[in-house]
């Protein structure tokens, strides 16, 4: 029989204390701290950082769109192709493209809801480099 599904905000906080994300819905191949709601058409997180903000190591998608809202900070994305960065803010929605190649850097208390579509963990790892050090190290300018 159908149902409606919930997730405390407790619990969310809770789980996302020792780990920056985390999955509300999704089949997910890794064990995770926070009970999800099993669904194989999509998976929806949420990553948080806290006060020494964050980065994510340069990758892409084989298949995955990430549809993304801001939810608290900024985060900044570099286009490790085309050079280009992206800087979103609280309130903003994105979409990042699968086959897209980049790495990203969020100030502290950055909050970002993610949807990925279609599910999985298709994340292909590039080779880090001395020029995307550098940007890590750059603070993300207003």
């Amino acid at each position: 029989m159908a149902q409606i599904l919930r997730i405390s905000a407790a619990s969310i906080d809770s789980a996302l204390q020792d780990v920056t994300r985390q999955y509300l819905a999704g089949d997910l191949e890794k064990q995770q701290v926070l009970q999800h709601v099993p669904n194989s058409l999509i998976e929806i997180g949420i990553t948080r950082y806290g006060a020494e903000g964050g980065r994510e190591q340069p990758h892409t998608h084989r298949q995955a769109f990430e549809f993304q809202y801001m939810v608290a900070g900024v985060t900044a994305y570099l286009d490790m192709v085309t050079g280009v960065e992206y800087v979103f803010r609280k309130g903003d929605f994105y979409v990042i493209e699968h086959g897209i190649v980049y790495a990203q850097k969020s100030r502290p208390h950055t909050e970002i809801l993610f949807i990925k579509v279609p599910p999985g963990n298709d994340k292909i790892p590039t080779t880090e480099t001395a020029e995307l050090e550098a940007w890590f190290e750059k603070p993300i300018e207003e």
